[in-house]
Order: structure tokens, then sequence, then C-alpha cells
């Protein structure tokens, strides 16, 4: 599931490097030449394309650094032992090597391997104590062949009897080494990890609303998801992932998407009175409105002013979110971070301090759930 994030921090004032903006502008002119001289998917030069983009600027390499800082200590594989808890399963291993059994497998050579072994379960199954092939022939259906009737199975052995020793049942059944620094078999984890990966802008690449002449935005890393086409700004405006506070034109930006929700709800009457859905919608049409990805997305009736009402309140619903604050420092600059995840419910917080807006840093990642 991808969902996305807001991080605010504070950085100070970045000077721009004409000599990085050069050398990153040549860089991708030379990555746009390799795509052209080799035909086909190019994931990896685009994957290489969108960072150097992103990093072509003072301000969005440093934004980019700082977003990295932060959501380091969430970060399911992250390897800073600062931020891990050793997990120890020795007693629950031991717990099924003594008292637990398996069903195993000898095949004519000799070889006795467990039931759920890869070369056991890949091919075969065991029913009523026999041995089957499963997905045999042109109908895949399971069946006691010549091969199976071959091989002997041996059910409900002592997982014990079956292996040497604990440690090699440990290390066959689970991969998990033995650690002597905790004298113990188990794993370090992130136990406040959320994500396995994220993006700056992702799928949310235009996010905030600043003037044409601002020169601290972030360049953001656009998902494939955008396609090449950016969401067109209002004359003297451009769209962003990322701005300082007082740099964003929130009241041009209300009012722009006042707008367009003011042009859909013209839509949505045009389409019910018609039976006809065009210019971008989607859904069905009912008696009682038009309804899209089950949700009611027009009321039959409906005044311009209820619409915009519910949409209101359709968007405080959708975020509400878990926000957690943290302060930290940065180059001796007190920084306050917050993590707003649509659509989970909850609240926790960590530690919490005083935003200096002038310098404050606003930022929307897109990342991907950890379960």
């Amino acid at each position: 599931m991808h969902y996305a994030t807001l991080i605010t921090m504070e950085i100070e004032y970045c000077e721009e490097d004409m000599a990085r903006a050069a050398g990153a502008a040549k860089l991708i002119q030379e990555l746009e030449e390799k795509k052209k001289e080799n035909q086909g998917p190019h994931a990896m030069l685009d994957i290489y394309q969108s960072e150097v983009n992103m990093r072509s600027t003072a301000f969005s390499n440093r934004m980019a650094d700082e977003v990295d800082a932060v959501m380091e200590p969430f970060y399911c594989d992250t390897e800073n032992p600062e931020y891990l808890e050793f997990e120890d399963k020795t007693e629950e291993y031991r717990e099924t090597y003594e008292n637990e059994t398996v069903n195993l497998v000898r095949f004519p050579n000799g070889t006795v391997l467990a039931e759920h072994q890869y070369a056991v379960c890949r091919k075969y199954e065991i029913m009523d104590g026999k041995l089957y092939e499963r997905n045999w022939g042109p109908l895949h259906h399971r069946k006691r062949t010549k091969k199976c009737k071959k091989m002997q199975v041996i059910e409900h052995v002592p997982y014990s009897k079956f292996y040497k020793s604990f440690g090699e049942f440990v290390r066959e059944e689970y991969g998990i080494p033995y650690w002597e620094d905790q004298d113990a078999y188990g794993y370090y984890y992130n136990p406040n990890a959320f994500y396995d990966w994220y993006s700056i802008g992702g799928r949310w690449p235009d996010m905030f609303l600043v003037r044409e002449d601002c020169t601290e935005y972030g360049i953001a890393d656009r998902s494939w998801a955008c396609g090449d086409e950016e969401r067109k700004a209002p004359e003297g405006y451009r769209w962003t992932c990322a701005a300082r506070k007082k740099d964003i034109a929130w009241q041009v930006m209300y009012d722009w998407e006042l707008k367009q929700e003011k042009q859909r709800y013209a839509k949505l009457v045009h389409a019910f009175k018609t039976g006809t859905l065009s210019d971008g919608l989607y859904g069905r049409i009912e008696e009682d409105g038009i309804w899209a990805l089950g949700e009611i997305v027009y009321h039959k009736g409906e005044t311009e002013a209820e619409y915009l009402q519910r949409c209101r309140k359709l968007r405080r619903k959708n975020t509400r979110s878990i926000s957690t604050h943290f302060c930290r420092r940065v180059s001796g600059i007190r920084q306050t971070v917050l993590f707003r995840t649509a659509k989970t419910a909850g609240l926790r917080i960590m530690r919490s301090g005083k935003m200096n807006w002038s310098s404050l840093l606003m930022v929307w990642t897109m990342g991907q759930f950890w379960p």
C-alpha cells in the first residue's frame, strides 16, 4: 500500500552552486542520449536520472539529505544500531524443536527430506499417509504416480530426532544465526519501522504552489504512475513537492482547489442530466446520483454549496492520521518534524518543539507500507 507523508523541518539558507547545476544538466543530457542509443525499457537509467535531477540544485540536494536523515529511524532495513533492537527467538525455537513433529519423505536413493522443503513441496504433497504428485498431467490434478509409490512417507517424526542438534534445526528451518554477543538465536529489527522505501514526491509531486521566481523549492522524484504530464499551475506559479512555508502560496492554492471543485461539480451535474460520463469522469450513474469506487460523488439535486461542504468534510476525514512529532538538531538548528500518514487512525507524540515558520521546510514523500 502506498501512502503520503508530510515532513517538516528547518534548514538554513542554501546558496546555489552553479557548477553543480551545470554538471547535473550535462549528466542528464548524457543519460538521455544513452536512452536513445538503446531502445526499450530504461528502468535503472530512469532511476539514476531522477536522482540526478532531484539533486541538481543546492536546496533540493539539501532537502533530499535532510529527508533521508528524518526517515532513517523508521526504515525497516536500517543498519544503524541506534534504532535496532534484538528479538530473542531461542526459547520459541527450542519449544518447537523439543515438542513438535514433521512429516518426512524418503527418496529411492536414501535421501530424507521434510515435506515443507522445496525439493518435496514444489512437486509433491502428502495425503492420508501417502505421497502424491501435485498438478499432474494436462489437467493438473493430484495423482499417485509410479514414482510416488517408490518413495516412503514417514509421519510425525520429532524434530529432535530428525536433526542432529538444536543449532542445525534453527539453521535449516529458520536460517537464523547465533549471536555470540546476545548468547541467543534471533535477529535485529527496527521496532519503529513503517516503510521499506520512499521517494520524495512520488505519486504526489505537485502539492505546493510557489511563485515562479522562487529559487528554493524541491524537485520531485516523480513516480511512473504520474506519467510525463505535470499539473498545470496558475500563471506566475509552479507546483512543487517541497518548499519553505513562507514561500508557499496558501491562498492561491485554496482558490485553485476551489475552482477545480466547482468545475468538477458542473461536470457532474451535466453528466447526471445527460446520462453520459465524459471529461475525465468515471463511475456509474444511478437514480440517486453518481457513484465511483463504492462511494457517491454526486447526490441528485445537490447544490454547489452542499457539494463543496461535503468535499471539505471528506478531505478532513481522509487526512485524519498518525502524527509523529520530534525535534532534532542539524548544523546547530533545532528542528521539529511532523509525519502525517494519510488514512491511518491514531496519534503518537514522541517529543514536540516550536517551529520557526520563516525557515520551515515542508516536504511531501511517497512511501510503501512495511507489514
